[in-house]
């Protein structure tokens, strides 16, 4: 079995590592019957997009996996809960004026139900190919490469999308999975909670790695 893990800093999945004994983050290991690829995406979409198309240029694989952080933006989703991410909205693609945010779907630079699109977002039709995953709640997300500081526009997130977690690159790696045709599944562990202003980054990867031993202990 062949399987991709992306994240987008290395300490994010320091535990995984050490449980599978790849203690210098080899780019490839092999742990029991399955070969792992690991790929460094970084955090903005512009790396993450290079990192998977390089990654998934000449190769193929039974399962593509994000392990990742997000924000919370309501109070159903508490900090260090890890999820699975079943569609990610684009949201920087629009345009601002005088009446103030539209977006790119509603502008028709984007049609929402060209594939890879559909419905509106980016939605993962794999979601159940492996139940493992079964488990983890499942959510839809959107991608915004302004995550916190804006109560403005946290607010316009929140009133034009039925979203509940943010992040600032999963479009890029649903895109490509999408685009490839390969099931995949982006995990995120909440780090910060912007309704209850709770924040616990060490709580959210601790949650995050036990996610992955237990999902790469039953594959």
């Amino acid at each position: 079995m062949k399987i991709l893990i992306a994240f987008a800093h290395p300490s994010e999945i320091a535990e995984f590592n050490i449980h599978i004994g790849n203690l210098s983050h080899s780019k490839a290991y092999d742990y029991k019957h399955i070969h792992i690829v690991f790929i460094q995406t970084g955090y903005t979409v512009y790396e993450t997009a290079f990192a998977m198309g390089d990654a998934m240029a000449n190769n193929s694989y039974h399962l593509i996996i994000y392990a990742g952080l997000g924000n919370s933006l309501n109070d159903k989703m508490k900090t260090g809960e890890v999820l699975n991410v079943i569609n990610d909205i684009p949201f920087s693609i629009g345009r601002e004026d005088d009446e103030g945010f539209e977006h790119a779907y509603r502008l028709n630079w984007l049609d929402k139900n060209a594939k890879p699109h559909l419905r509106g977002g980016y939605i993962n039709l794999t979601n159940s190919y492996f139940n493992v995953f079964l488990p983890f709640m499942k959510t839809a997300a959107l991608t915004s490469p302004i995550l916190e500081g804006d109560e403005d526009l946290l607010k316009l997130k929140c009133e034009r999308f039925p979203i509940h977690i943010e992040s600032s690159n999963g479009i890029a790696f649903h895109y490509a999975c999408l685009s490839k045709g390969l099931p995949f599944y982006q995990l995120r562990a909440i780090a910060y909670n912007t309704v209850d202003l709770t924040r616990d980054t060490a709580l959210a990867i601790g949650n995050l790695n036990k996610a992955l031993i237990k999902i790469i202990d039953l594959l």
